[in-house]
């Protein structure tokens, strides 16, 4: 028996020897599911052609001997070219099935059959085949979730992208279920009892961690793009929910689909389009072709916001554009993973503003989601190349990330605006069409490009190397002065920090504005070069009126931290509201919360910025995204005698734009409700003491005074939590009366949060006991997580302050002991931020950090430097905001 994942992992010289051994991989599946059944039945059988020890590779070599991937609890029978053969138990401890080669067919093209019996019991962390039980009714769903390397969790097989099969699947499963894979079900005939047999067709040659199965009592809607069948599929308990919803995802699939098809020049690759929302997925959504899956959160289950319904699409359009740049083009390598979602990420960005409602948005949606998380990872110790090497599998967990998805992403818009969008088009349609069904690296990418584009810059700017294989943000400054009202000199500057000192070529568009009467006119925009120098003089712009506001990233094309003169800063500070463009007055905000995080502005002097301007903010994403940086702002920067009552300004701030919307008559409609919707979440999770608790209890109990809105359950979980973490009374009542009110499972995980967050010794000792036994390792990661949610509040510091040294004394045991999703989940939860400007948390992080293996604990060795970097910039921040009471 072996369910270990501990040490799950395939090194990249293996798997480069593996896909010189095997060629005409073919896959055959048989599972028998059962509803109340733990475990399932499988019988799988792998057909290649052999090629000895594969060319270039030693036969003695450790990487040389041909093996299976394969996580399983029993396996029956193993055969080998119909020979049984006894199964090495000490390969499948590192989850692998060797295979004797002396049994093995020689001939190049000749065929082999390895087929492995076995039972296997289903995965609970979201990963491999993950099955979960609906608490209100009962009904079992089950998925498969398979990127990177999890698809040996299910099925024996060469678990690496560029070994491309084909996959012969056939399922018997309840009768009463849903069984939907990557292609059509062919056939479903009666099976034993009250069971019934699915065969799919054969799916085309795509990489093992695009397989799919998804099974259960779930409900479809249906439709057509063109001649391509289109599902939707949901939990029964979520359908009436969904309903609401189906018709905008609809809408947004076909225009999704018509955009790429025309850009890429290449009709969609696959011969249906199903998209399931299932339970405890741990990502936003999975690209498997033809069969989608999306975590349940973008089934909202109170009034979603146009922002909410925004970020929904982008998810909808990103695996979209992952059906042809992904799927039916593949990485050869995890070492093309950036490339891989940062393209998918920028797709779904240039989809969404050319061919959808969410156009007015969307670039600002880009730079808030995505942007602003490559400039927060990319000036950590821990940064690095967008591209590097991957040395294994387990490297690539490593790099889900915002240099990965964020800074990748943001180049790529670069590239966009160094090439033209139409020389961009032309070069991904000679890639489609050189590389389909195929594996590439990113040499590939960038010839076909060039190609495509006709345009050598790249190579004459040294594009790639400066970009993709040095790691830092670039700062772009300017600086210019005028005689007798006009431009004399006008110079952009472009510096690097001393640890990664690359200097780059960028694109920028530079806009000058006036003012008037009404506020900032946009006067001129320049498209200029920038060189990969200190300073780049910008001859266009001599001679021009002097401005009264300089921006360098018009249009937000270029990746690099923006910088203000010290005329165009004080402009901005007096008129961030009045720039009568959005997406400016976006860039405005997001400088200014980086001009905090840099310890350049004091936070309160920023948070008293935001309480005078954001009563006129009318664009309400924009006021969603300055609501989470106040609220991050508060939480880290502000000193300890500060927070509190920079807490209760901000909240009163809530309360007053929520009170603006009371009074009209009318009921709220639609997007209408948007912003009192917003306000109320804001106030909700801003309330920081009993009386403010009480306060917004009144308002969920006796109505907000706002017609056509009122206080939802999310809402309400979050005033129980906080009831229970500042003592207000009554609040165990109100816990028991939510989770009779929502008995859902996302109620079950807010209850659970809600359990931890009182503020009692033996609460907190018994939650730690939980959290770091052995147990915790098989239990739903979803239901652990939300409960370590709860754990750490700053109010609740000195009550918390013994699980410092608890943490750092088996922080790194648990790192050794469990699954690495086990691991990052209990860090990510329990490291003591609520206590950051503790000294202790500084000096046992260090010391911890010191004691490390650079080879052994990669994920913990970053883990534990992001958050020495957050509690250094957290300080420098802290002595800034002190020093200007």
């Amino acid at each position: 028996q072996n369910m270990s994942s501990n040490n799950d992992n395939l090194t990249h010289e293996e798997a480069l020897s593996r896909s010189k051994q095997v060629a005409n991989v073919r896959y055959k599946l048989h599972l028998t599911l059962e509803d109340k059944q733990p475990d399932y039945e499988g019988e799988a059988t792998v057909s290649f052609a052999y090629k000895a020890a594969g060319e270039g590779a030693s036969s003695s070599s450790s990487s040389s001997s041909l093996f299976l991937d394969f996580i399983t609890k029993t396996i029956h029978k193993l055969t080998i070219n119909g020979n049984e053969v006894k199964v090495d138990a000490e390969a499948l401890k590192r989850n692998r099935v060797t295979i004797d080669s002396s049994l093995l067919n020689k001939e190049g093209s000749a065929d082999n059959h390895v087929t492995i019996r076995y039972t296997n019991a289903y995965d609970t962390t979201g990963n491999g085949f993950h099955r979960f039980v609906d608490p209100e009714d009962g009904h079992v769903y089950i998925y498969t979730h398979f990127e990177p390397f999890y698809a040996h969790r299910l099925i024996p097989c060469f678990d690496q992208p560029d070994i491309r099969a084909p996959l012969d699947l056939t399922v018997v499963a309840p009768s009463a279920w849903a069984v939907v894979a990557n292609s059509r079900c062919k056939e479903t005939s009666s099976s034993s009892g009250d069971q019934k047999q699915h065969t799919f067709e054969p799916t085309p040659p795509i990489s093992s961690y695009l397989y799919a199965l998804v099974a259960g009592a779930f409900v479809s809607f249906e439709d057509k793009y063109k001649e391509v069948p289109m599902a939707i599929y949901c939990r029964r308990t979520l359908k009436s929910k969904m309903e609401d919803h189906v018709k905008e995802l609809f809408t947004i699939t076909k225009e999704g689909l018509g955009y790429y098809e025309d850009f890429f020049g290449c009709a969609y690759p696959f011969v249906k389009y199903d998209q399931l929302f299932v339970p405890e997925f741990n990502m936003g959504a999975m690209e498997n072709p033809g069969c989608i899956t999306f975590t349940e959160g973008y089934i909202p289950r109170e009034t979603p916001t146009m922002m909410q319904r925004q970020r929904r699409a982008e998810t909808v359009l990103h695996e979209m554009a992952h059906m042809w740049f992904g799927d039916l083009v593949s990485p050869v390598w995890w070492d093309g993973l950036w490339l891989n979602e940062s393209f998918a990420s920028v797709m779904a960005f240039f989809c969404m503003a050319a061919a959808t409602q969410f156009a007015p948005t969307a670039w600002m949606a880009f730079h808030n989601g995505y942007k602003r998380w490559a400039y927060r990872e990319d000036q950590l110790s821990t940064t690095h190349p967008i591209q590097g090497a991957v040395a294994d599998t387990n490297s690539t967990f490593q790099n889900f990330d915002g240099i990965t998805y964020g800074k990748g992403a943001s180049v790529l818009k670069q590239l966009v605006a160094v090439l033209g969008e139409e020389g961009f088009r032309d070069g991904m349609r000679v890639y489609f069409k050189r590389h389909a069904w195929g594996n590439t690296t990113i040499q590939d990418f960038l010839k076909a490009l060039q190609d495509g584009a006709k345009n050598a810059s790249l190579e004459r700017d040294d594009w790639p190397r400066l970009w993709l294989e040095n790691a830092g943000l670039n700062t772009l400054t300017p600086e210019w002065s005028a005689e007798n009202g006009k431009i004399s000199s006008f110079f952009v500057h472009q510096g690097a920090p001393s640890t990664h000192p690359t200097l780059r070529p960028h694109v920028v568009h530079i806009a000058l504005y006036d003012k008037s009467e009404n506020g900032p006119v946009l006067r001129t925009v320049k498209r200029v070069q920038v060189t990969a120098k200190a300073s780049t003089p910008v001859s266009e712009l001599v001679g021009e009126a002097a401005p009264s506001f300089v921006w360098l990233a018009h249009g937000d094309h270029v990746y690099a931290k923006i910088m203000l003169d010290a005329t165009s800063l004080e402009y901005a500070r007096d008129n961030l509201d009045k720039f009568p463009d959005s997406f400016m007055r976006a860039l405005l905000w997001s400088s200014m919360a980086t001009m905090v995080r840099d310890a350049i502005v004091p936070a309160p002097q920023y948070l008293a910025l935001v309480r005078a301007k954001i009563g006129s903010e009318k664009d309400n994403q924009l006021v969603q995204s300055i609501i989470a940086t106040v609220q991050g702002t508060i939480a880290n920067f502000v000193p300890d005698d500060m927070k509190q009552k920079e807490k209760e300004l901000w909240h009163a701030e809530c309360l007053s734009r929520l009170s603006s919307f009371r009074g009209g008559s009318a009921s709220l409609e639609g997007t209408a409700k948007d912003e009192p919707i917003t306000w109320i979440r804001a106030a909700a999770q801003s309330a920081s003491n009993a009386a403010a608790i009480e306060n917004m209890w009144a308002l969920a109990d006796k109505g907000t005074g706002i017609s056509g809105v009122e206080i939802e359950q999310d809402v309400r979980w979050t005033l129980v939590r906080s009831s229970l973490a500042y003592s207000v009374a009554g609040a165990r009542d109100r816990l028991d009366m939510e989770i009779s009110r929502d008995s859902s499972d996302r109620g079950k995980r807010a209850a659970e949060g809600c359990r931890t967050s009182v503020a009692d010794a033996q609460v907190k000792a018994e939650a730690w006991a939980r959290f770091t036994s052995s147990s915790s390792e098989t239990a739903s990661r979803h239901m652990l997580s939300s409960a370590m949610a709860g754990f750490g509040w700053w109010h609740q510091r000195d009550l918390l302050a013994p699980y410092i040294g608890k943490f750092f004394d088996v922080v790194h045991d648990i790192f050794k002991n469990r699954s690495l999703e086990s691991a990052e989940d209990f860090y990510g939860g329990m490291f003591p931020s609520y206590a950051l400007s503790a000294p202790e948390v500084l000096q046992r992080s260090e010391a911890l950090l010191a004691t490390l293996d650079p080879q052994n604990d990669t994920v913990l060795r970053r883990s534990l430097r992001e958050s020495i970097d957050d509690i250094h910039r957290a300080a420098a921040c802290h002595a800034l905001a002190s020093s200007k009471k």
